[in-house]
């Protein structure tokens, strides 16, 4: 029985031969020290950079800081723009990667917070961010799609919000680079940007990264850079002023070629692939009297992501029937995202989620359907 892997909102599989070649081909040479500049025909940092440049529609490569993963990135900004006195505006939707940085700057600093929930349809309110912000308000941190429900929110709505209250977003798009649409340069606003490189983009893990509007963010890390190694203090123009150390440059390299393979075969038409395999699978879910489905925004598929109960089962047994007896892999429990599902009718523990990409095949779903079938009156 072959293996079906539909857990790609975790780490998208399999990755693409370009990809795994880039990575190869690093260290079948010898290796180079990160200029970070572009110099060295073998330095992939500078390529990288502009590759992601063009696909999200950064106006200047310099913004891309590139990180081990959007977790930094995440912790960069929340660390650097909450401070004492301050109030952060966030969503119930967030992953624990921006609820529990600010957890914990609101327990060590004593930070304001104000969680905003999503509507009956899975999305956030505009409305509900403008009565969410203060005058003390630094920092507006909301995610780009779920990674629970899959529902895409109306970012530029909600960065014109923030914008017109001269209020910095940090978006978490973790779930979206590769799937959907993106445009850096026309949002409003400051606007922060980060994401993973292992997932919609295809890369390996080890690599993650940060959009910055501007030089004005204040560092946290410092240390070597490989360049001006004769100044006291870690160089303040970007991209330099966030990175140090060594990078991990051959998930750099993959990356850039997974950026390469997203860009040649097309944003839209990637996010359009997973819709339709989403669409089946729900159209398939629905007709079974003991699958619960959850909410999906305006029936959105494109990030790929449907989240279910089963009716008398616990998710993660669910899960651990998928894998062992149908050689299906799956996620179950609360995706690193506890309060995205508080207010709807589900289990305490979570759900099983199933996350499609362009490695997914339409027989995986169908394979999945005939397994979910087996279950009911089991």
């Amino acid at each position: 029985m072959r293996s079906v892997h539909l857990n790609q909102a975790a780490t998208s599989f399999p990755k693409p031969r370009e990809v795994v070649e880039a990575v190869h081909a690093w260290f079948d040479r010898p290796p180079v020290d990160a200029a970070r500049g572009g110099d060295g025909a073998n330095d992939p940092v500078a390529p990288c950079r502009k590759e992601l440049a063009g696909l999200l529609g950064v106006n200047d490569a310099a913004g891309i800081v590139l990180l081990p993963s959007a977790t930094h990135a995440l912790n960069l900004v929340i660390g650097a723009l909450v401070e004492p006195g301050c109030h952060v505006v966030t969503s119930t939707l967030e992953h624990n990667s921006v609820l529990r940085p600010i957890a914990h700057r609101e327990r060590d600093i004593g930070v304001a917070v104000t969680m905003i929930e999503p509507g009956a349809d899975g999305t956030l309110e505009p409305a509900s961010l403008q009565a969410a912000l203060r005058p003390s308000t630094s920092l507006v941190a909301l995610t780009h799609a779920s990674n629970v429900t899959g529902s895409i929110q109306p970012v530029e709505e909600l960065a014109e919000v923030a914008a017109a209250a001269s209020v910095p977003l940090l978006l978490d798009a973790s779930q979206t680079a590769g799937a959907v649409s993106l445009t850096h340069g026309r949002l409003p606003g400051r606007v922060f940007v980060a994401f993973a490189g292992h997932k919609g983009l295809m890369g390996p893990p080890g690599v993650g990264c940060l959009v910055v509007p501007d030089s004005m963010l204040p560092q946290t890390i410092v240390g070597g850079t490989g360049m001006r190694s004769e100044d006291r203090f870690h160089p303040p123009d970007l991209p330099l002023r966030h990175e140090a150390g060594t990078p991990n440059l051959p998930g750099i390299a993959g990356l850039r070629a997974g950026v390469r393979f997203v860009h040649r075969i097309g944003v839209e038409a990637l996010g359009a692939h997973r819709a339709w395999l989403v669409e089946r699978l729900r159209e398939g879910m629905r007709v079974m009297g003991h699958i619960r489905l959850f909410p999906l925004a305006h029936e959105d598929g494109r990030v790929g992501i449907v989240p279910f109960c089963v009716a008398g089962w616990d998710p993660d047994e669910v899960g651990l029937v998928l894998r062992e007896s149908f050689s299906i892999e799956v996620r179950t429990g609360l995706h690193c995202a506890p309060l995205a599902l508080r207010g709807l009718p589900g289990e305490p523990r979570g759900s099983v989620r199933v996350s499609v990409g362009l490695g997914t095949a339409e027989d995986d779903v169908d394979l999945l359907l005939a397994a979910l079938a087996s279950l009911e009156g089991c």
